[in-house]
């Protein structure tokens, strides 16, 4: 049986053909690729594999760009309406005290698109002092809309015309958004319409006003930007207008050569108008949404260092996400499950890293989370899908082999204990049948061999099954008789009763069987016994059989043997019985000593369920009141009993070998330390 196991095991290994670990490769490859392409899918894990390596990285402050807050203080403290726009000669005092403190240059996120109609006066001041400080930048508002299918119409809203000649420059302020309100590009404008095709940013006027070298050039160049943030919302100092107006409201050198960018916290024009706050990469984690002239500060502050980020090339990402799902989809395909889960743990996280690194080092990212989040994922579950229905073959194959032989909880837990498979054993407490037809050798000397073959099979086929129903193990078979266990390889809390059901249905099936075939009549006789035995596997290295040994399996065959003497069909012994005498009807047949066992044993026939009890319970006691007196040599009473027994169950096999006992010791009385055994000199 073990021999067989090993033999499959050593000889089941499928061939890990190309096709099926490619298969994996493609499963990944273009899981990778659809959610690259289709964004409607894959936009999210896009956007977190930009969002991701600042949450590890350390933030920096920078120090060349200051922002000025109309804040909810300033607001109250300069008595300035929520719903309106603010009193321009503040913005002209403000623009003063910045050319005081010698601040490089100024962006306004606030689009002055009209005169004062109520104060042409705080106009001019305002006019007079952008053009004193010679470096303020204003904001332009783009829009575009079609008006009709095929038409596209742009505008952009400028500052009004005495401000705009008085200052260095303009800038639009729109934003590009993404479907989480996030901005992560530095926005660019593509217009068909020649008046706008040169229109900067804010943020790009402003770093070209304070003399950046990379936005000397065209204004954005053709491949995208992306917004390289230095920390949470807050991380770019800042001040509150209504401070920046006040003698020492701020301390010295503040704005001096700096890049003042000044813009509410609540909207692009006036409070009110409209909510300006975007979520950042740091936002995914709880620190907040950013205002937008903190962004075009940030997008600035890029322009004047030069470390924008810049996403691989389309191309280049496609392929190297075809490229990382293959082989990873391959690799895993040769692994272990328990290999694979681990060096796809260590892939995501070396991806991870070395994505990071890419992002800190060089300021290059893609949409690495795609790779790390999916394709490994699949690649790994492709992996563990070949190597499970392979596997699921060689077990299948495997199971219907030893099925044969094993009950099913016998067959897994070879499966799974691959112990078991070595040569060694323990001593464990087991449950023993030994079964063997009545009468076996004359019923085959009187059968043809053809239908002795057809019956045997049918036998066995009852036999094996009525085991394997209460998932007890068939160790072996010795010719006609049956040899299993319970409570092994797995333990068994009620192996006691598994096994007693087990004798009492192979009893009825055989029953059943007589009834319904005209051959000679079939008894199986059962020995049943509980006890200590070694358990596991006997014999060398190469060659070895799980087996029962020990003296509990001598005396569960002796029992089966002395069926044949009491004319009984299922005996157990008292160790045996004690366990189930709640749930079996049982009777006591007498203390027997057996050859080859020191000791008596008290052996008791196992008549049936329950349900019998009633029907069997006035020949039951008579038998009882028969055996006791038997055991104090009141023989003539005994015999009585048995008789009586006889009259009310004349078949009953113990009452008829107990009146040969008594008669025997009419002519040669035990001696007197006889206590009611019985002795059997034969196995």
């Amino acid at each position: 049986m073990l021999r067989c196991l090993v033999s499959w095991l050593k000889t089941m290994r499928m061939p890990r053909h190309a096709w099926s670990a490619s298969v994996g490769a493609v499963f990944a490859m273009v899981s990778g690729l659809a959610l690259f392409f289709l964004d409607g899918i894959g936009g999210g894990l896009i956007r977190a594999s930009f969002d991701f390596p600042f949450a590890f990285r350390s933030q920096s402050q920078p120090d060349e760009v200051v922002i000025v807050y109309l804040d909810v203080e300033s607001h109250r403290d300069l008595d300035q309406p929520f719903n309106a726009p603010w009193d321009r000669s503040l913005h002209a005092r403000l623009v003063e005290v910045l050319r005081q403190h010698q601040a490089k240059a100024v962006a306004f996120d606030i689009l002055f698109s009209d005169p004062s109609t109520e104060s042409p006066a705080s106009d001019r001041q305002f006019v007079d002092a952008v053009g004193k400080h010679g470096n303020v930048i204003l904001s332009s508002n783009y829009s575009r809309s079609e008006p009709a299918e095929g038409m596209l119409q742009e505008t952009i809203e400028m500052p009004f015309n005495e401000l705009l000649e008085a200052s260095a420059g303009w800038g639009n302020v729109n934003m590009l958004t993404d479907p989480d309100f996030g901005v992560r590009t530095h926005f660019q404008l593509r217009s068909d319409v020649s008046e706008y095709a040169a229109a900067p940013t804010l943020s790009e006027a402003a770093a070209r006003a304070a003399g950046s070298p990379d936005t000397q050039s065209p204004p954005l160049s053709k491949r995208p930007q992306w917004l390289n943030y230095y920390g949470p919302p807050g991380t770019i100092r800042s001040v509150s207008y209504y401070q920046a107006l006040l003698p020492g409201g701020v301390e010295s050198g503040f704005f001096q050569n700096k890049i003042v960018f000044v813009g509410a916290k609540q909207s692009a024009d006036f409070s009110g108008k409209g909510k300006d706050e975007f979520a950042t990469p740091y936002t995914r984690w709880g620190l907040g949404f950013a205002p937008g002239v903190e962004i075009h500060a940030t997008a600035c502050l890029n322009l004047l260092r030069g470390d924008w980020l810049i996403r691989l090339p389309a191309p280049v990402e496609a392929g190297l996400l075809a490229i990382l799902g293959a082989g990873f989809g391959l690799a895993f395909s040769r692994l272990r499950p328990l290999l694979a889960a681990l060096a796809a743990m260590g892939a995501i996280v070396l991806t991870g890293v070395s994505s990071c690194l890419l992002v800190w080092w060089t300021h290059n990212w893609f949409a690495w989370l795609i790779v790390a989040g999916v394709q490994i994922p699949v690649a790994l579950l492709c992996a563990w899908m070949n190597q499970s229905l392979r596997w699921y073959v060689e077990r299948k194959l495997l199971v219907e082999s030893l099925s044969l032989h094993l009950s099913p909880s016998r067959v897994k837990e070879l499966l799974k204990q691959p112990d078991l498979l070595k040569p060694g054993a323990k001593l464990q407490r087991v449950s023993i049948l030994f079964t063997d037809i009545s009468n076996y050798s004359l019923i085959s000397e009187s059968t043809v061999l053809k239908d002795l073959e057809k019956m045997l099979n049918q036998y066995f086929e009852a036999a094996l099954g009525a085991v394997h129903e209460t998932e007890g193990t068939v160790i072996k078979l010795i010719g006609d008789a049956i040899f299993a266990v319970w409570n092994t390889p797995e333990e068994q809390a009620d192996h006691q009763e598994r096994a007693c059901r087990t004798a009492l249905r192979l009893k009825d099936q055989l029953i059943l069987y007589d009834a319904q075939n005209k051959n000679a009549p079939m008894k199986t006789r059962a020995g049943l016994h509980t006890g200590e035995a070694l358990v596991g596997n006997f014999g060398s290295t190469q060659r070895f059989d799980y087996t029962v040994m020990g003296d509990a399996v001598n005396l569960a065959a002796r029992l089966e043997g002395l069926n044949k003497h009491l004319g009984t069909l299922i005996l157990a012994t008292r160790d045996f019985q004690m366990a189930i005498e709640d749930k079996f009807v049982a009777r006591s047949v007498g203390v027997f000593r057996f050859k080859g066992i020191a000791r008596g044993v008290q052996v008791f026939e196992i008549v049936g369920t329950p349900d019998c009890a009633d029907a069997t319970k006035t020949w039951r006691e008579s038998f009882s009141d028969g055996l006791h007196k038997f055991r104090r040599r009141e023989f003539e009473e005994a015999a009585k009993a048995f008789e009586e027994t006889l009259r009310l169950s004349p078949k009953d096999g113990p009452s008829q070998f107990y009146l040969k006992q008594i008669n025997r010791f009419h002519e040669k009385p035990p001696d007197e330390n006889w206590t009611g055994e019985v002795s059997l000199d034969e196995k």
